[in-house]
């Protein structure tokens, strides 16, 4: 477990190092996690009725004035100001209450008081300590950044201030309000984040990790893979205790006769897309399966690998339903691509963590507990409605 624990926390640090996946940081539960599985996508916000410019001014020039006062950590000789931190603070709520509206709606888990490890510690208090870190890193990386000459161009800093402007266009007036949000202390937020991870960028080049010397350790005759596209259509469904059931003998033969006209349609020139379009029941989808795997159910695995690229097969049956098949790739490299370009980022970003510890070393650092102590992550800038 601790191992696992470790291994979470450096992911979210790696995840945060990149200015716009800042949304895009996750934590997996820990040994409270329910069994089922986890959500696949993090939803995305979308723009509010009542925004950043309907918020009060008066509130966000209050909010703001106090926030650039306060200090939230001193790195080096450099005071890192509370309005830095409430950014991340609110960057890191917005994705922690994404998570906590899916943990509560399907296991019913209280997703930000969770024990997150052993040592008793809840996902609040995880998030606090990983904002703090990942304030701490930007520091050092942009003053790295400073003493080595580097500057944002004129195409970055347009960039920052398109970013910025997507951002105010998913922030709400109360966490403009609360954030003490201005379009100027967030570009400049933003821009000191960006060139922190530019010099990330520079350090991680020197760190001799390619993606090359990665694809090299990467066996590709291990994943072997199919990229097909099928009609579907289904001879069982899920009861109230979500128990899979069989249609009835009628369902099923008149589902059957269906899908062997689709699979006529097809072989008189239509596109499985058009023939999917003539019927709602119809389900068309692409599906991508290793040889070696269990991407698919097996019937379906078999039919597919004797078809040579544009094949379509005749209708076949599995334990869910009936389908029709055409092969599109029988060379697809998708997860052998998406296995390097993981390995590769995980051990790059091993080896900054090792660059970057040294690194941190030549940094005396100073943490404000007392500004913290009244920071409660999700209840702060970003709250659960």
């Amino acid at each position: 477990m601790q191992k696992r624990n470790r291994r979470k926390e450096k992911t979210i640090r790696r995840s945060m190092l990149v200015l716009l996946c800042v949304l895009a940081c996750s934590f997996s539960a820990c040994n409270k996690e329910p069994k089922q599985d986890s959500p696949q996508a993090t939803p995305t916000p979308v723009p509010v009725k009542e925004g950043f410019a309907d918020a009060n001014p008066t509130l966000v020039k209050e909010r703001a004035e106090e926030y650039a006062k306060l200090t939230a950590v001193t790195v080096g000789d450099t005071e890192i100001s509370m309005q830095k931190a409430m950014f991340l603070i609110y960057s890191m709520e917005v994705q922690g209450n994404n998570y906590a509206t899916y943990y509560e709606s399907q296991y019913g888990i209280d997703y930000w008081n969770m024990e997150y490890d052993e040592e008793g510690r809840t996902t609040r208090e995880v998030f606090k300590e990983e904002t703090i870190k990942a304030l701490i890193q930007y520091a050092v990386l942009y003053d790295c950044a400073i003493k080595n000459g580097m500057e944002l161009t004129y195409d970055e800093t347009k960039e920052n201030a398109t970013f910025v402007e997507s951002l105010k266009g998913m922030m709400s007036a109360e966490e403009a309000e609360r954030g003490g949000f201005t379009t100027d202390n967030l570009r400049e937020t933003c821009a000191w984040m960006m060139l922190g991870e530019k010099y990330y960028g520079k350090m991680t080049d020197t760190l001799g990790v390619t993606e090359e010397s990665v694809r090299k350790t990467i066996d590709k005759a291990n994943y072997k893979e199919y990229e097909t596209e099928y009609l579907y259509l289904p001879t069982t469904y899920y009861d109230e205790g979500y128990n899979i059931c069989q249609e009835s003998p009628e369902v099923i033969e008149s589902r059957k006769a269906l899908i062997q006209d689709c699979y006529e349609q097809v072989q008189g020139g239509a596109t499985f897309e058009e023939v999917a379009a003539t019927d709602e029941t119809i389900v068309y989808n692409i599906r991508t399966f290793l040889a070696e795997g269990d991407g698919a159910e097996a019937p379906y695995m078999e039919a597919a690998v004797k078809l040579k690229v544009g094949e379509v097969c005749a209708p076949i049956e599995t334990e869910y339903g009936v389908y029709i098949i055409r092969m599109l790739d029988d060379k697809c490299t998708k997860t052998y691509e998406a296995t390097v370009a993981a390995e590769y980022e995980v051990r790059r970003n091993e080896a900054f963590q090792a660059a970057y510890e040294v690194l941190l070393e030549q940094y005396e650092v100073t943490v404000n507990e007392e500004v913290w102590e009244d920071i409660l992550m999700g209840a702060t800038v970003s709250i659960l409605e």
